[in-house]
């Protein structure tokens, strides 16, 4: 077994490592049958500043990368390119299942704490989550300034 790339006492430890350092994809590390233009790729996605990443000038700065030189995006866009796997159906049925699964974990209490913080909730000021799903993708929002949740109240209950 290996060890872990960045170890603390809490999450809050571990998070602080993570941000700290830019990872980058050294040429040791290149995995096999990676290219030079794909690893380049992946280190300007991974760039630890947004401001810095791959794509935060818009999506023709990604399609315009050398790793894509020779890719075909009308045929993408026309839908004339064949998925490289297409998984089989008892795939398909193990992979709903656990998405069901994964869904019907609670939440666990460290959890519920961080969202209760004065910080985190601001971020989701106006917005709401009414838990039903009528999978209707063309429904308009009723409302952009509704209440949050009690879950997520920043009131003890």
């Amino acid at each position: 077994m290996g060890k872990r790339p960045y170890v603390g006492k809490s999450r809050q430890e571990i998070r602080d490592q993570v941000i700290a350092k830019q990872v980058q994809i050294k040429n040791s590390d290149i995995p096999a049958g990676w290219s030079l233009e794909a690893v380049d790729f992946a280190n300007k996605l991974i760039q630890r500043k947004p401001a810095n990443r791959l794509g935060v000038n818009g999506p023709e700065e990604v399609k315009t990368h050398q790793w894509f030189k020779d890719y075909c995006w009308d045929k993408l866009l026309d839908k004339q390119i064949t998925a490289p796997y297409i998984p089989r159906e008892d795939e398909m049925i193990q992979i709903a299942n656990e998405n069901r699964r994964d869904s019907a974990h609670e939440i666990d209490s460290e959890s519920i704490l961080s969202l209760r913080r004065n910080s985190v909730q601001a971020q989701f000021g106006g917005y709401s989550f009414n838990g039903s799903n009528n999978n209707n993708n063309n429904a308009k929002p009723q409302s952009t300034n509704v209440s949050v949740p009690a879950i997520l109240s920043t009131k003890a209950n």
